[in-house]
């Protein structure tokens, strides 16, 4: 075409190996997957800090991690390696004291909050694959952060957070063999340190491996016997490594070699709870010289008044043949209405979960100021402009204990219409394996100390987790369904 100039396509130079640059054509090909995997990291590295904040919130708003009566005993025990009585297992103390850094409890609790978040993705990633995990993860922590006990207890110095913690971690060595050793070793380490964090996991922690075994031997499909025993041995060599942990730190602070030196102090409480302690006193005190016999016009009416306040435990610190020989003998004299007294106790503490019930008791007392200023003095300034400090807790707890113990049987009955259907396997084993720990729970809680709140609220949250695994992986099937149909109509 006249007037129109010939355009030329101007060549682009390739970049040598030799440039200023210094990069290679393979090592070029390389970065972006590079960065991507970093943006991935960072994304999710993101993800579980939000995931830990919002299990956080309930100390956040209070201005300082919650406290019971306990909670100063377990902190100054972690930082001086000293026995208080009556005597606790020492592992939730060491934890305390490693976490701590020895400047403040928040490190205890955001340790507590880092250690939850993990072991629930690992339960999502068994439970419903790897496809949106962190999504399914952010969005479950935020229900049971909002409508559940779980904050409650990742909030609190206390080590009943990890009696969820532990459920999880047996479940997961147990059923999910498709994790690598590297896995399944941290989930050990977790595990031990749960059982060692307080004295009733001890037995919790032996009947229920006993019961994921057998259920593993049990199962539809057939399970090599080495795959059984290692099983076994990933579930049963944390449990005696936490006991003899647990025995190692007694002896060191001069308790002997033993799992529980004060084993049956919690127990002896409980029989005066029931009645049957005073009617063995009342019987054999004409004939025995025991130290409580001076106290048989005085004896304790429950087991808090026994533990909290009541002389007559001072007076048996150094006697743990008495305490063992009133156990004993109480248990052997009444053997009929021990067994029922238990069971009810079992049935009372199935159904006894209001959350927050530590702080309804106004727990931070003088001995918590103690202990702290001694053991973390840089914490005093928060700790006493606390919200719990001025009872200004109250209102909260009252709000939302009846919605947790709302949103637990909507959950339990959501979770058993879920299970009818037969379509989630893997979901209806953790379903029922839940139920057996809860179970678990009230027994040896219930009966060898008492019925408590908190003993069944810190694993009540593990039913409304149930429900939201099977409402995820219900939601992924649908999507599946939606992609299968949209591709076979095209």
């Amino acid at each position: 075409m006249a007037g129109c100039r010939p355009f030329k396509i101007p060549m682009l130079k390739t970049i040598s190996t030799s440039s200023p640059l210094g990069v290679s054509a393979e090592q070029a090909s390389q970065l972006p997957r590079q960065n991507g995997a970093a943006r991935i990291v960072l994304r999710r590295a993101f993800l579980l800090v939000c995931c830990a904040a919002m299990l956080l919130w309930v100390a956040i708003y209070n201005g300082y991690p919650t406290v019971t009566p306990d909670s100063g005993n377990y902190i100054r025990s972690g930082a001086f390696h000293v026995a208080l009585f009556p005597f606790r297992a020492p592992g939730y103390a060491v934890f305390t004291r490693w976490t701590s850094l020895a400047t403040s409890a928040w490190y205890t609790i955001i340790a507590q909050a880092i250690i939850v978040v993990h072991v629930l993705r690992e339960t999502f990633v068994h439970l419903i694959g790897r496809e949106h995990v962190d999504r399914s993860l952010l969005a479950v922590v935020c229900a049971l952060s909002a409508l559940t006990s779980l904050p409650w207890f990742v909030s609190q110095l206390m080590p009943d957070i990890f009696t969820g913690v532990l459920f999880l971690c047996v479940f997961l060595l147990g059923f999910a063999d498709e994790f690598h050793v590297a896995r399944k070793s941290v989930l050990a380490l977790i595990m031990m340190l749960s059982v060692a964090a307080h004295t009733s996991l001890f037995p919790i922690a032996a009947v229920y491996v006993v019961v994921v075994v057998a259920a593993k031997l049990s199962g539809r499909k057939t399970e090599s016997l080495a795959s059984t025993r290692s099983v076994a041995a990933w579930l049963l060599v944390p449990i005696i490594l936490a006991g003899l942990w647990t025995a190692t730190q007694n002896r060191k602070m001069g308790l002997g070699f033993r799992l529980s030196p004060s084993k049956n102090a919690f127990l002896l409480g409980r029989l005066f709870g029931d009645g049957l302690a005073p009617d063995f006193l009342r019987a054999n005190c004409p004939t025995r010289s025991f130290i409580s016999c001076r106290y048989l016009s005085n004896l304790p009416r429950d087991e808090e008044a026994f533990l909290f306040g009541h002389p007559l435990l001072q007076a048996l610190n150094g006697h743990d043949d008495e305490i063992s020989a009133i156990v004993h003998g109480t248990i052997a004299a009444y053997p009929r209405r021990f067994l029922l007294s238990s069971l009810q106790q079992t049935l009372f503490q199935l159904v006894t979960l209001r959350t927050g019930g530590n702080m309804r008791l106004h727990p931070a007392s003088d001995g918590n100021f103690y202990d702290l200023r001694f053991s973390l003095p840089g914490d005093i300034p928060a700790f006493g402009k606390a919200r719990q400090l001025t009872d200004r807790m109250f209102p909260l707890t009252n709000a939302i204990a009846p919605v947790n113990t709302a949103i637990f049987w909507i959950s339990f009955v959501a979770c058993a219409l879920f299970a009818r259907t037969g379509r989630f396997a893997p979901i209806n084993k953790v379903f029922v394996m839940s139920i057996v720990f809860l179970v678990l729970n009230a027994a040896v809680c219930g009966a060898f100390a008492g019925v408590y709140d908190r003993y069944q609220s810190r694993v009540a949250w593990l039913i409304p987790l149930c429900l939201s695994v099977y409402i995820c992986s219900f939601l992924k099937a649908r999507r599946r369904e939606f992609v299968f149909q949209d591709a076979t109509c095209r």
